[in-house]
């Protein structure tokens, strides 16, 4: 790899050590208890209790500018520690939207990711109905 293109990367363990700090209060803020309270409630608005046993989730500190992501054949929620250590605010918001995506592709499979399932899922949950975050990443992109 040339001197140029090393120059442009992103290089994940100094960030997060750079963040280490907030990662901390994110992850006392937000523990699995936390965490797993607000998927429980999500669930229990959607009616789907039993669903609930057949999802997870973890904290990926791979993820750059995604805040969030569903792995729909694994069942699996991804989170960001780092960009949700910058915005917690956005965590409980960003729990919902992805696990309504695992619950729109159990009941909707054919339907866009952001359709019409997910949509009444989102606000059966009280949260907003938004498809992607705005937030500042522009010093997380690989160039």
């Amino acid at each position: 790899m040339g001197r140029r293109a090393r120059r442009g990367r992103v290089n994940t363990e100094a960030l997060i050590e750079r963040e280490r700090r907030r990662i901390a209060e994110l992850l006392r803020d937000w523990p699995p208890d936390a965490v797993e309270s607000v998927v429980d409630a999500a669930f229990t608005a959607w009616q789907e209790p039993k669903l609930r046993r057949k999802f997870g989730w973890r904290w990926n500190p791979r993820l750059r500018t995604t805040i969030g992501r569903a792995l729909l054949k694994d069942g699996v929620v991804e989170l960001n520690p780092l960009l949700l250590a910058r915005h917690p605010g956005e965590t409980r918001k960003v729990v919902i939207h992805e696990f309504a995506h695992l619950v729109a592709f159990r009941r909707a499979r054919r339907e866009p990711a952001h359709g019409p399932t997910w949509r009444t899922l989102m606000r059966a949950a009280g949260a907003p109905v938004r498809a992607s975050h705005t937030l500042p990443v522009e010093d997380l992109r690989r160039h």
